[in-house]
């Protein structure tokens, strides 16, 4: 019976829907409404020429916009503005069992059989199966991450201290590609902005399947 429910759980874990894990840690001083705040984006010199970076402002200017903000064409303009930082890590080796499966015992059925002397019980064995072991196996695991900082604008040309935010979401999967992940990491961030300040909570979403 342990080898029959232990064999269920892997059956059920193998059917289960496949799903987005993200960390998501906040830190914020944003206590009064900001609803029609206007806010831009500050770029390094190398995200100016990114192409990367004009997708990934599009989709976290989005995201803003949702929560009341608006976007404003210039700097000069802007209430708040919001740096990014975000990519992929190379990536670590992880070393996980797996179980192994094979004969761990037989169980035994009697035929009867009749013959001309009687009645005779011809035994029939079947073997049950099981975990007898397990072996390592080693997967890379990369970790995507987004990263968003906003700074109130006057305080921060006059050299005094002016973030307001900083909010972090990052997930680790077997796949590299950043692309795919940024959806679900900007929603992760910001399904309850600006969120509850200096926490970590784990946000798993259901992925649609293939």
């Amino acid at each position: 019976m342990r080898y029959l429910a232990l064999a269920l759980v892997l059956l059920c874990s193998g059917c289960a829907a496949p799903q987005f894990v993200a960390q998501v840690s906040v830190r914020h001083t944003i206590d009064t409404p900001f609803a029609g705040k206007r806010f831009a984006f500050q770029r390094t010199p190398e995200q100016s020429q990114s192409l990367l970076q004009q997708n990934v402002e599009s989709q976290v200017g989005t995201a803003l916009s949702q929560q009341g903000l608006r976007f404003a064409d210039r700097e000069q303009d802007a209430d708040w503005l919001v740096a990014l930082d975000y990519g992929v890590d190379d990536g670590k080796a992880v070393t996980r069992q797996v179980p192994v499966w094979g004969t761990v015992g037989y169980s035994v059925y009697y035929q009867r059989i009749s013959t001309g002397q009687g009645v005779v019980l011809v035994p029939s064995y079947f073997p049950q199966t099981g975990i007898v072991g397990s072996v390592p196996v080693t997967d890379t695991v990369y970790t995507r991450f987004l990263n968003v900082d906003i700074f109130d604008r006057k305080p921060l040309a006059a050299g005094d201290f002016a973030k307001r935010y900083e909010g972090s979401a990052s997930n680790q999967s077997a796949e590299r590609e950043f692309d795919p992940a940024l959806p679900w990491l900007i929603r992760a961030l910001f399904q309850s902005f600006p969120g509850f300040s200096g926490t970590t909570s784990e946000v798993r979403f259901e992925l649609p399947k293939k």
